[in-house]
């Protein structure tokens, strides 16, 4: 009877039969332990737009955003390293993606595309404060 347990560990969280983990409609997808959770509903999107399944398995998702997180951990601190010590800029981050083009290019457009939306903004909220 004890072998039954064995391969029912009690603190991994439960799954389906598929392997994934029954949805809960309070669970964001959001936790506060150390960045874990922060993009687990964006990467399942992104997945699901590259053909994954609508609703990956829970262990892609966490090695994905292990990789993810990894990944910007090293660039901030290759960021700080590069520039002033013990700030992170801008700038530097440009001038470490400066020879992958299309990561440059994707950080120009998401710039301006941010640019355009403060001074649409601002141009709505004016216009809302001369109305009222």
């Amino acid at each position: 009877m004890e072998d039954d347990d064995l391969f029912n560990d009690s603190d991994e969280e439960p799954t389906t039969s598929t392997g994934k983990k029954p949805t809960n409609a309070a669970d964001n997808g959001n936790k506060s332990d150390g960045g874990k959770g922060v993009f687990r509903k964006e990467l399942a999107k992104m997945m699901y737009g590259s053909g994954d399944d609508k609703e990956p398995y829970d262990k892609t998702l966490e090695m994905l955003e292990s990789i993810v997180l990894d990944y910007i951990k090293e660039m901030c601190e290759r960021a700080k390293a590069v520039g002033k010590p013990d700030k992170l800029q801008l700038e530097d981050i440009h001038y470490l993606i400066r020879r992958d083009a299309k990561k440059f290019a994707r950080v120009k457009d998401l710039l301006t595309m941010s640019d355009e939306l403060k001074k649409a903004r601002k141009q709505f909220e004016d216009a809302n404060s001369e109305k009222i």
